[in-house]
């Protein structure tokens, strides 16, 4: 049963709902321990054990929607711990906007599954992932902690389920991007601004966001402006310039340090001096016509709106709302901050208002962009139901009392969460169900299989190297898509990696096309190819001669084009009629 609420005298209607201590929006007594709400709800390893489980489905289940994370981490650091794989443009020396140490940190990590015997790269693959969930289990467990010991114990709990719920952190939290390791480090960066228990940790945020801008993603580093500007204020008014400057140099030194030691790697792996997070800004930032992310596609001002909402539902209004709540709130109060309340969620929310901004001015707009904020997301929705929570709680004690109280409270509390939850379920599932083909249909290469394995249409969803033999490449054939292609690193063995520094032929930063990637027909071995039920039938399909050719295995596949709008978001059974139309996704032998 939930917590009843504190009797009152007769009459009495307080301005100010006393603290909730406990997820439930009724009032509870805790007078007799007042240092209990320093302690979060749920203990650390409960609430790991339970993010873990969770990040653990997505290792296994999740699919990869955007192939650069597969043309621009998987396949290099395939190259780097198997000797061949498939190189972009981006690694190629004359651009060198990709890290060798950020791919070399992934491969070194993946080797240690490859040293077990009798075990193939998929299992590389898997257990790559299985630690990117780990990982994210182990900061969003910090964050959980930090926000509920120094915040509020239910905003802690509120971002806990948030977290959990959320199909956005599902498909973010175990892909293999900059911007997922990224959000790793922003976690952990607000946890040390968030946690003063034992001090400052100032020079410790500085290097967690540092750590995520330098060795991931340069722009990350934006999400630490908001926290670093609340100490430089707090300094200016109250602690006093010089400790919060002496934290400030310390945590930039050690910034400095990690910058040399990614730049020393990146000169031994391309033989020559670059500094990789300032090219990365130079060219998505300072490119010349013609160049720059936005020759790769544009998007409308309202995208992320459009898709957040997809990949969380009702948690993007609260967590657009979050500021405004909490400023609202005291306003209306016409007080110091109420008990459970702090003027530094104010601070906290403003990173995701910041970083939400900034990527909606931008033109080019993709999904995995947002990856950063998410967390952000999830702990401003949060506090936004927590001030609802605590406004109804106060409403609450006005019109009822008793056993109806207690079940409109529940009602109050679960019935929202009850509804993010479940569109995120439906979500997810819509996502797997849909676009896992790929991945179940690379898994049925025979172990021995040699040759070549083709691609025409269906090259960007390659799931990569790690699904194929040790004697299988992939190949292109040409289809309707005349932009640049990936070419393959100089295969090697032992230990050296000269793909590394070599300077590849046919790449360009411009998408222009190199006809030299693509083979005929006939040398391929294998094919992946899609088939959907249209008329006519596109040209661009691969219609092989099935007296040559035998299926190895096919599996349904979303026909997006004939699926209407509800069905291609949100789950639903394969036997509702024409709420989702499929294809089939093969793989195909060439008999001997």
């Amino acid at each position: 049963m939930p917590p009843r609420h504190r009797p009152r005298p007769k009459g009495e209607t307080p301005l100010v709902p006393s603290v909730t201590e406990e997820i439930s929006v009724s009032d509870k007594n805790v007078d007799g321990d007042v240092f209990r709400r320093f302690r979060p709800i749920l203990p650390a390893t409960t609430v790991f054990s339970a993010l873990l489980i969770v990040r653990l489905f997505s290792a296994a289940f999740a699919t990869i929607p955007d192939c650069d994370e597969v043309f621009n981490y998987w396949e290099p650091a395939h190259y780097l711990s198997h000797g061949y794989g498939l190189q972009t443009w981006e690694y190629s020396p004359v651009y060198a906007i990709r890290s060798w140490a950020y791919v070399g940190l992934h491969a070194v990590l993946s080797r240690v599954f490859s040293e077990v015997p009798n075990l193939s790269k998929l299992y590389e693959f898997y257990g790559l992932r299985c630690l990117f969930a780990a990982s994210c289990a182990f900061c969003e467990t910090k964050l959980y902690a930090a926000v509920s010991i120094n915040i509020n114990r239910r905003v802690g709990i509120l971002y806990l389920i948030t977290t959990i719920a959320s199909a956005g952190m599902f498909h973010a939290a175990t892909a293999f991007l900059p911007s997922t390791f990224a959000m790793y480090t922003t976690m952990l960066g607000m946890t040390a601004f968030i946690d003063r228990r034992r001090g400052f940790r100032t020079a410790e945020g500085v290097f967690w966001f540092a750590l995520g801008g330098l060795l991931g993603w340069p722009f990350s580093m934006a999400m630490c402006v908001p926290h670093i500007a609340e100490e430089l204020f707090m300094a200016a008014v109250s602690w006093g310039a010089l400790p919060t400057v002496y934290r400030l140099v310390k945590g930039g030194i050690a910034s400095l340090v990690l910058l040399a030691g990614i730049v020393g790697i990146d000169y031994y792996a391309y033989q020559k001096l670059e500094i990789v997070p300032l090219n990365i800004v130079l060219y998505n930032v300072f490119s010349g016509p013609g160049k720059g992310p936005n020759i790769y596609g544009t998007e409308p001002w309202w995208f992320y709106l459009a898709n957040l909402t997809l990949n969380f539902n009702l948690l993007l209004p609260l967590a657009l709302a979050s500021a405004p709540c909490v400023i609202l709130y005291y306003f209306v109060c016409r007080s110091a901050f109420a008990p459970g309340f702090t003027p530094r969620m104010i601070t906290i929310s403003a990173p995701f208002y910041l970083w939400f901004a900034i990527f909606t001015a931008q033109p080019h707009k993709e999904e995995r962009f947002m990856y950063v904020a998410y967390p952000a997301l999830c702990l401003n929705a949060a506090m936004a139901y927590h001030v609802i929570l605590t406004v109804w709680g106060s409403v609450s004690n006005r019109l009822t009392s008793g056993k109806s109280q207690d079940l409109l409270n529940w009602i109050v509390l679960a019935l929202p969460l009850a509804v993010a939850a479940l569109g995120s379920l439906s979500r997810v599932l819509a996502v797997v169900s849909a676009y896992s083909a790929p991945m179940e249909v690379y898994s049925a290469l025979p172990p021995n299989a040699t040759g070549n394995l083709c691609l025409a249409k269906e090259w960007y969803r390659y799931p990569s190297s790690y699904f194929l033999p040790n004697g299988v490449r992939a190949k292109f054939l040409k289809s309707a898509f005349d932009g640049l292609l990936p070419g393959e690193f100089p295969e090697s063995k032992g230990w050296t990696r000269p793909g590394t520094w070599m300077v590849p032929q046919g790449m360009n930063d411009e998408n222009i096309g190199d006809p030299l990637k693509y083979v005929t027909l006939d040398n391929c071995d294998y094919l992946i190819e899609s088939y959907f039920n249209r008329d006519p039938q596109p040209e661009e399909d691969y219609h092989v001669d099935m007296d040559h050719w035998e299926e190895v295995r096919c599996e349904d596949f979303l026909d997006a084009s004939k699926t209407p709008t509800l069905g291609r978001m949100l789950w639903a059974p394969k036997w509702i009629p024409s709420f989702r139309n499929w294809g089939r996704y093969c793989l195909l032998r060439r008999k001997s």
